[in-house]
């Protein structure tokens, strides 16, 4: 028997169903916003990484995973997905015509050699956005928004904006002479990992968890005395449209992000669960000034992009109960009652499938009783029973396990059947759910809507305010 290699793990049956939901929210929103979709190797030149993610970062010095191909080649296994989406920009000249922005979305693994803990392993799944070509803040707005947004619509709801900004390049080469002097007195006291960084990029000890290196780090200069003009008034800029946008924020002096190509403004989405529970980062991201010149684009073209682990979201949303609406269950268990009768099961069957109903059936010959907790098991909306009586008449009988109400169908008639009873099941789920509701009350707790975004309550009026419109949905 085969283990599985530390750091990774299955993603199987139900946990499947809830990667696949938050990767289809995820990839659905994004395409609201106008991304598209882009699938680039899971393997790429090491030359990328380092050159993009940074020498100094943490993820190129301890984490990638590299090695030589059969052709004596530098290979590693993508640690983030940014520089590859990049490299595929550049490489299929979508910037050439001046045609901007290219806007992209991606979702797959990656790979970092780190210490796998709760939500958090070295093969990992990622999903992001880049939008590239562009300098402007409101790009950057974009950015930010279309991660809170997301996350709201995954069930988030006290979620905590941390920003800040890196400044140009000025601001950050004034600010590094700052922060030299600063930890000049304190490196050889501090982590061996500060100690390196304070050769390679001394901005990389602000990301630094150890706690007495923290206290150090309280005290060190702050990147806001040191941002010219033109980086302040850009990041004032992205301040005053999330203002307008009513996405609240808060300004974080020491967030600085672990790669190296991030420049002016970098952001984190921060969760707190009901349970008052906090969970870190579920986002983050940052604009970027040379990362496409540096891969080979155009100079004078930037761009900002953000990035979600899949596994934290799902981990997180588990321990919230944010799963609560995700159907595992199917349309249609059938079951003969005699294995004479499983080739008349199979042909009901793939008319049911071909009609777009989830159904499954039972050949293994099981008693009526055994296939009824079968049905419950898959939960299954109908048990369809096929027996002597119903293979001379050409019908079905077809029980409705919510309500154990069952009705005789001749099979030319099962579709329509199907139809209007799952119809009505979902009709019935639409209704108001406010019980006290009445003609004066302006406050319908009820989150139900008919197709045209009509309230659906039979008791409201023409002035009834309907709660999304109250909460701004």
């Amino acid at each position: 028997m085969f283990n599985l290699v530390k750091g990774t793990h299955d993603i199987i049956l139900n946990e499947a169903d809830k990667y696949t939901y938050v990767e289809q929210t995820l990839i659905q929103f994004a395409e609201f916003y106008n991304f598209k979709e882009f699938r680039t190797p899971i393997i790429e030149s090491s030359d990328l990484f380092q050159r993009s993610v940074g020498d100094s970062s943490d993820i190129v010095r301890k984490e990638m995973y590299t090695f030589l191909d059969k052709g004596d080649r530098s290979i590693t296994l993508r640690p983030e997905i940014t520089a590859g989406i990049i490299r595929s920009i550049v490489n299929n000249k979508l910037l050439a015509l001046g045609d901007y922005p290219v806007k992209a979305y991606y979702v797959g693994p990656c790979f970092r050699y780190e210490r796998p803990q709760q939500g958090r392993y070295r093969q990992f799944n990622q999903f992001g956005i880049e939008i590239a070509g562009v300098t402007s803040p409101y790009r950057d707005v974009e950015a930010i928004s279309f991660g809170y947004f997301a996350l709201k619509l995954l069930g988030f709801e006290n979620l905590k904006l941390k920003i800040n900004s890196l400044g140009d390049d000025e601001s950050r080469k004034n600010y590094r002479e700052a922060l030299n002097k600063y930890f000049a007195s304190y490196v050889d006291q501090m982590c061996d990992d500060c100690k390196e960084r304070y050769k390679l990029n001394v901005l990389r000890i602000l990301d630094c968890k150890i706690k007495e290196d923290q206290e150090i780090i309280k005290n060190a200069p702050k990147i806001s005395d040191y941002l010219t003009d033109k980086s302040k008034d850009y990041f004032q800029k992205v301040l005053n449209s999330l203002d307008e946008l009513g996405i609240e924020y808060e300004i974080d002096d020491g967030l600085v992000r672990g790669l190296d190509y991030y420049s002016d403004v970098v952001f984190e989405f921060h969760y707190t669960s009901s349970k008052g529970l906090s969970y870190g980062a579920l986002g983050a991201g940052g604009h970027y000034n040379k990362l496409i010149g540096e891969i080979g684009g155009p100079k004078d073209c930037e761009g900002c992009g953000l990035a979600m682990g899949i596994e934290r979201l799902v981990s997180v949303m588990e321990d919230d109960g944010l799963f609560s609406n995700i159907d595992d269950g199917i349309d249609c268990y059938i079951m003969p009652l005699s294995q004479e009768f499983q080739p008349n099961a199979l042909n009901i069957l793939s008319l049911l499938r071909l009609n777009g109903f989830k159904s499954e059936v039972s050949l293994e010959g099981k008693s009526l009783k055994a296939m009824f907790k079968k049905a419950l098991k898959l939960n299954a909306k109908f048990a369809l029973i096929i027996g002597e009586d119903e293979i001379k008449t050409n019908s079905i009988i077809c029980k409705n396990l919510s309500n154990q109400e069952q009705e005789s169908i001749l099979i030319e008639d099962l579709v329509r059947y199907l139809d209007s009873q799952i119809d009505a099941e979902e009709e019935h789920h639409h209704e108001c759910c406010c019980h006290d509701h009445n003609e004066s009350d302006k406050d319908c707790c009820c989150h139900a809507h008919d197709d045209e975004g009509k309230h659906c309550c039979h008791n409201q009026n023409e002035d009834h305010e309907c709660c999304r419109e109250k909460k701004g949905n």
